[in-house]
């Protein structure tokens, strides 16, 4: 990628330069720059090259240039400028011939210029002219999620890549796990290397890898065929789009034909500049619209009726639809070292790297408890979401939290009704329940779920009285004779204290049965005569397995 030299003399700066030969090949690309100052200079020209001259070779050795035409080394280039009024009083018509011939520029340019001062020019028209074709204009209706917007910009930056270099490009977001693509010519080339996309970043292969920019940490990859060491080998720039040190995406140019040149790789890092910005820019847009929606929560599980317009112009605002369901899910951080709220941007970035954040909204509620909401019509959209798609999610959470934080440790209850924002305040009551609870019934887990607690969603313990009575539950269960009495009394209750019924269905004499309730009685102190205590009692019993004398796993 470069500029042509004729959108180049367009610019006010060379105004004075003149084409005196090879106007029919002003279309031509310059890609770098070269200084005739000896006669073999050319020699080692690339290709597409400015040419730069004083005059000073051509007067010591006025035949130079028709002898680089002779050998081929002149042809590739794009352009020549001399200084008029320094070594040459005129060109000879010979060589205006031959450029011309050739359809190569030779263009006059004033004595006074210095080099380096020219050469700049020709760089800040290479970079003007890059950023124009990679900018992104600003978006004033940019919302929370609008990743149309992300995507349209990510488009358009690969696609003037490849229209500017003619490399293909590629984006792969880590967050998303999605890739984006200049053109299909960059996944056709792909498969035709035998390539899968994370290739790109952490090679199968053996392979070589060569820094060109360490403060972006831009790199080329070449792979290396160990049976033919002398043949082709692929390669690709790679830069990865960082933010926060954390890696959010890889940003990849193949060099499909050749190695990248000089302007290049000046326009890779204008892209990518371009698409670090666009990251950020949406990074920034969700965090404030996080921090937004939050703000909206806390306001809706305060509201009363008196407040339902200013419920109704607060989600206006903040483009959120209050008839919109959800289902509700509670997360406690139990680990009182840290305080996550404090963590927020870590926290919400590995929200929205796990598929939650692809269907799902968070907000924290204080220091280390908070709200997952999940979006009902997009749990129906689909197909494979089953009762237990939610509980393997907020696993697949729980490790993003784990790799950013070593000791955080959640813990989740899980309202699956599904329920607008107005009822939020007791969607968030359920849940909190559900997290209280089931910490205490079933302790080994850490997701619970609203069903899981049986009748005790809608029976009052207080939680003090139900630890107490499980903890003499688990006691009596570490004797092996004592599960049998608790069996008994479990089948007791649930047949209205029936001793013949009982030892019917335990199949023993009705004596035994007498015998173990009287033992019971005196491990846990029944008051028979409390309706609440028995039935208490009952609903706890049916969370006990007592065949091998641990709770149930429900």
């Amino acid at each position: 990628m470069g500029i042509a030299v004729k959108e180049l003399l367009t610019l006010e700066y060379f105004k004075d330069y003149h084409v005196i030969a090879g106007k029919s090949g002003l279309h031509k690309e310059i890609q770098g720059t070269t200084l005739l100052e000896a006669p073999d200079a050319l020699r080692w020209a690339k290709g597409k090259e400015l040419i730069l001259s004083s005059g000073y070779v051509l007067d010591q050795e006025p035949d130079c240039l028709e002898e680089a035409f002779k050998s081929g080394s002149m042809q590739g280039t794009s352009a020549m400028m001399i200084k008029r009024g320094r070594y040459l009083d005129e060109i000879p018509q010979r060589l205006i011939d031959l450029f011309d011939e050739y359809e190569i520029p030779l263009i006059s340019m004033p004595f006074s210029v210095p080099w380096m001062e020219l050469m700049s020019q020709i760089n800040t028209a290479v970079m003007n002219r890059t950023i124009r074709r990679f900018k992104v204009h600003s978006n004033n209706h940019l919302q929370v999620s609008d990743q149309s917007y992300k995507v349209q910009k990510i488009n358009k930056i690969l696609r003037a890549v490849e229209v500017e270099m003619k490399f293909p490009a590629f984006i792969y977001d880590l967050a998303e796990e999605k890739s984006y693509y200049s053109s299909p010519d960059f996944k056709r080339i792909t498969e035709s290397f035998g390539l899968s996309e994370s290739d790109y970043w952490e090679p199968s292969m053996p392979y070589t890898k060569h820094t060109l920019c360490d403060y972006i940490n831009m790199a080329r990859i070449r792979l290396i065929n160990p049976g033919n060491l002398a043949g082709p080998r692929v390669s690709w720039i790679i830069i990865p789009i960082v933010m926060e040190d954390i890696v959010q995406a890889y940003f990849v140019v193949m060099e499909s034909r050749e190695f990248i040149d000089y302007y290049d790789e000046f326009a890779i890092r204008i892209a990518f500049l371009t698409l670090q910005g666009v990251y950020e820019q949406i990074m920034i847009a969700e965090n404030m619209g996080n921090i937004g929606f939050e703000n909206f929560l806390h306001f809706a599980l305060d509201y009363t009726e008196k407040d339902a317009k200013k419920l109704f112009y607060q989600a206006n605002i903040q483009g959120i639809s209050v008839n919109t369901a959800y289902q509700y899910i509670v997360f406690h951080q139990c680990n009182e070292e840290y305080n996550a709220r404090n963590e927020r941007n870590t926290f919400l970035e590995a929200f929205q790297q796990s598929k939650l954040g692809k269907i799902g909204k968070i907000a924290f509620l204080d220091e280390n408890d908070g709200l997952i909401l999940l979006e009902a019509e997009k749990i129906h959209n689909s197909t494979l979401w089953t009762k237990d798609t939610t509980t393997d999610l907020l696993k697949e959470f729980q490790r993003y939290i784990g790799l950013k934080f070593a000791d955080m440790k959640l813990e989740f209850g899980i309202c699956q009704e599904e329920k607008t924002l107005l009822e939020v305040r007791e969607c968030v009551k359920k849940c909190q329940k559900v997290l209280k609870m089931g910490s205490i019934i079933f302790p080994e887990k850490d997701i619970w779920e609203y069903e899981m607690l049986g009748p005790l969603t809608w029976i009052e313990i207080p939680e003090n009285e139900l630890k107490e009575m499980l903890r003499k539950y688990r006691e009596l269960m570490e004797e092996e004779k004592n599960i049998e009495l608790l069996k008994t009394l479990k089948i007791y209750l649930e047949n209205n204290m029936n001793y013949s019924v009982t030892a019917e269905k335990m199949y023993v004499h009705i004596n035994t049965i007498r015998k173990r309730i009287d033992k019971v009685n005196d491990l846990v102190k029944i008051d028979w005569e409390d309706h609440v205590d028995r039935l208490k009692m009952e609903i706890l019993l049916q969370f006990l397995k007592l065949d091998d004398g641990r709770l149930k796993n429900m």
